[in-house]
């Protein structure tokens, strides 16, 4: 039996108002893993191009504050 087997099995008998929840999580997952995430020609080609760059810059601080609202402690 294999884990997706195993889990409709679960799902099948989980009463309406958890296995609502439980389709919810599922339906996040599949967004999740949906093709409109992964990353273009174009997108590829500069991680690329950026992983092999010897003197990498990183952000300031100053600027992970900005898009996280909180500084980003090592």
């Amino acid at each position: 039996m294999t884990m997706l087997d195993k889990f409709m099995s679960f799902a099948k008998d989980l009463p309406a108002d958890r296995l609502e929840s439980v389709e919810e999580s599922l339906a996040a997952l599949m967004e999740s893993l949906s093709e409109k995430y992964e990353f273009t020609p174009d997108q590829l080609a500069e991680l690329d191009q950026r992983m092999a760059e010897e003197h990498p810059e990183y952000a300031s601080e100053d600027a992970i504050t900005k898009i996280f609202g909180k500084p980003f402690r090592t």
